[in-house]
């Protein structure tokens, strides 16, 4: 493994990979000998971001599902430095790409994947994390969250200071995984999201940022997001220069890392903007329900007028008929 604790050296990186300045870097991929470059262009995910020019890596057995990028992981194993002796809970480990990454930062590491009850998943990840002897770090457990999250909980009878919540990303998983975690959250505790890119996973982080955490989102390929409470500070990051960074709409509550007061200001305003018009959008719509209950008021008015002028002719008719028939009666003989 090859550690370079202040600086990046772009040398040691692979063409179309970028780690930002002053983080230190592994690059543990001969533990991963089925990683390959994926083809982003035929990927059918509608959120996996094709512009940004950097390279997205997958397990060839298994072309569609990717690891994090390489910036990414590496911004992980600098989180996890910063939490390095305290124990961490990762959500999703797929084949220990990113669990490596948590592992060589020095947490101690509980990791749930259903995905580990496949042989095929487990020997990856175990094989990689006892090639860069970390196995002892780092307990695996085959079962799916949140329900799994109590479980585990209950057992160790313990918080969790880090969380990488990167389970199920369809609605309601990423606020359901939040919800469960925030429950056993240390005093000082961060929760890092990848692929905020959908508006499904970043659910998940405006979860902990309704429960007045702290939330802050990092230009990477998939857009890594952190919320974070007590004494913890983010790990520093630097986009790269040579990416087009720009933000999904459902973003735009968050802050991003490194942005400076300026442009800060400019968010938001836009989102105070945005604000104003889903208000006046609202407020519309409340009108218009309003002239509908109005109509639908007097509408349910004229059928209830209606409904008892036709019951008053009905009672007539009824009357009449009844005359009628006691008219056609013989009389009775003196």
């Amino acid at each position: 493994m090859t550690v370079r604790p202040h600086t990046v050296d772009e040398a040691l990186l692979p063409p179309g990979d970028y780690a930002s300045p002053g983080l230190a870097v592994i690059i543990p991929d001969r533990f991963f000998p089925w990683m390959q470059l994926g083809d982003k262009s035929s990927h059918p995910w509608a959120y996996l971001r094709r512009e940004v020019p950097h390279n997205w890596y997958v397990d060839r057995r298994h072309p569609l599902m990717g690891f994090v990028a390489r910036d990414e992981a590496i911004l992980l194993y600098n989180i996890a430095r910063s939490f390095a002796g305290r124990p961490a809970l990762e959500i999703g480990c797929w084949m220990g790409w990113s669990t490596y990454h948590l592992a060589a930062g020095g947490v101690m590491l509980d990791v749930i994947d259903p995905a580990l009850a496949r042989p095929e998943n487990r020997q990856s990840v175990e094989a990689a994390l006892v090639a860069g002897g970390l196995r002892n770090a780092v307990r695996l457990h085959p079962v799916g969250s949140p329900d799994a999250v109590d479980r585990l909980a209950a057992l160790r009878g313990d918080t969790w200071s880090l969380f990488f919540i990167d389970g199920d990303h369809e609605a309601p998983g990423p606020a359901s995984d939040a919800e469960t975690c925030i429950k056993y959250a240390a005093a000082d505790a961060m929760a890092v999201f990848p692929d905020l890119t959908s508006p499904m996973v970043a659910e998940g982080l405006a979860v902990f940022q309704r429960a007045g955490w702290k939330t802050l989102i990092y230009h990477t390929m998939q857009i890594v997001g952190v919320a974070w409470r007590g004494q913890v500070t983010p790990v520093a990051h630097r986009a790269d220069p040579g990416g087009a960074w720009t933000l999904p709409q459902h973003l735009e509550a968050f802050g991003v890392n490194g942005m400076d007061l300026e442009s800060e200001v400019h968010r938001l305003g836009l989102v105070a903007r945005r604000l104003e018009d889903e208000k006046a959008a609202m407020a519309r719509e409340i009108g218009q329900v309003g002239d509908e209950r109005e109509r639908l008021t007097h509408e349910l008015k004229s059928l209830r007028d209606e409904l008892k002028r036709v019951a008053l002719w009905r009672n007539s008719m009824l009357r009449l008929q009844w005359l009628r028939s006691a008219m056609r009666r013989p009389r009775a003989q003196p």
